[in-house]
């Protein structure tokens, strides 16, 4: 590439940054609020830069005049939510005063005006739209209606922060729109062992207060039900079809050891040396390892409380297993490594009790309840 060619270049180029600095281009392409912020930035470190003095006269002038002609638009027309529109409008206009008072060279080539009293009234209009529309959908007395009414009711507190009564029309919106869930008593089937469901249930309601929080559905036990009134909407049940619990099982395992090169002793000569003596140990080495093995199948079904219909119903299956090993030998010691010597240190351990061990096993299959109770209440955000 030639000398002269590559000054053609970069002069292009040179070009090309000036002109997206100062805010020409985007002027050029109707992106009024980029070229306005590019030219009062220019302005603000070069106040005598003559293109970003015409992007911002030219500007401002054609960048009023398309928000204001807007505003006719939207007044004009018979959408609901119009003032939500005219409200961005005189946003639009009210942050381009706002950069302009912030760079006194550019005060003198543009008079900014302002439009805050009629931001204010826009968003007060907005919001009055939408309590209106709250309200109608809060009449219909439906859950979903209601949440609908909850949403009207959080936009308008986006426009207007000073509505009376909005925290009412929430709480009422919320209570309608809220699912309410009775959690039936856990049954536990067993004949032989007295296991208590009170480790489930506990970390059910600890784990469903939590996750009702910020949502339409609350859930009771069959108790606060009783003493609070409460009429339920649906019924959470959890029962186990079927489970065996500690199924016990024990493998022995013998094995001669054998290690070479052993000093098992020392030799003297005549002359007074000593001598290591060497020779093969051999120790029986038996491993025993005790597994005891729980397992079942718990039914998670949800019921409309109404109709007893059944909504989802999933059977949720897992496993559980305890494990001990020691060991033992006959023998000489040296015969067996490290890992060898400290198993053999071990002894029989007893067998956790049996509510030990259904609350290890409740553990395992938990996790596959939360889940299942996400996925149905998944839409119930506020």
């Amino acid at each position: 590439m030639n000398t002269l060619y590559k000054n053609i270049l970069l002069g292009a180029l040179a070009l090309c940054v000036a002109a997206c600095a100062t805010g020409k281009n985007a002027f050029d392409k109707g992106n009024y609020n980029t070229a306005l912020d590019r030219a009062v930035k220019r302005l603000q470190s070069n106040p005598n830069n003559k293109k970003a003095q015409d992007v911002l006269i030219d500007g401002y002038s054609v960048a009023s005049e398309f928000h204001l002609k807007r505003i006719q638009q939207f007044k004009r027309s018979q959408n609901d939510f119009k003032w939500e529109s005219i409200y961005r409008e005189y946003t639009q206009l009210n942050n381009y005063y706002r950069d302009i008072q912030r760079c006194p060279s550019c005060m003198s080539l543009v008079s900014p005006k302002e439009y805050f009293t009629e931001q204010e009234e826009a968003a007060s209009s907005a919001a009055e739209v939408q309590v209106t529309i709250g309200k109608e959908s809060l009449a219909l007395n439906t859950i979903e209606t209601a949440r609908q009414a909850y949403s009207h009711f959080e936009m308008a507190l986006r426009f207007n922060n000073n509505i009376v009564g909005i925290d009412s029309l929430l709480t009422q919106a919320r209570q309608i729109g809220t699912v309410r869930v009775l959690i039936e008593p856990i049954p536990i089937h067993s004949r032989n062992l007295k296991l208590t469901n009170e480790y489930l249930e506990n970390k059910m309601f600890e784990y469903l207060d939590a996750y009702s929080r910020d949502r339409f559905v609350q859930f009771f036990s069959a108790l606060e039900s009783e003493q609070r009134g409460i009429e339920p909407d649906h019924i959470l049940s959890l029962d186990f079809d079927d489970f065996v619990l500690g199924q016990a099982e024990i493998v022995s395992k013998t094995v001669e050891i054998k290690r070479d090169s052993v000093v098992v002793g020392e030799y003297t000569d005549k002359d007074g040396n000593k001598f290591d003596v060497y020779n093969t140990v051999k120790a029986d080495f038996t491993s025993n390892e005790k597994t005891l093995y729980s397992a079942g199948v718990l039914n998670f079904e949800i019921r409309d409380a109404y109709t007893n219909k059944v909504l989802t119903q999933r059977k949720l299956r897992s496993e559980d297993i305890w494990r001990h090993s020691w060991a033992s030998f006959n023998g000489d010691s040296r015969a067996l490594d490290k890992e060898e010597i400290q198993m053999s240190k071990r002894k029989e351990l007893p067998p956790p009790d049996p509510q030990t061990l259904f609350i290890s096993f409740i553990d395992r299959v938990y996790g596959q309840v939360e889940g299942n109770i996400r996925q149905f209440y998944r839409n119930t955000e506020l």
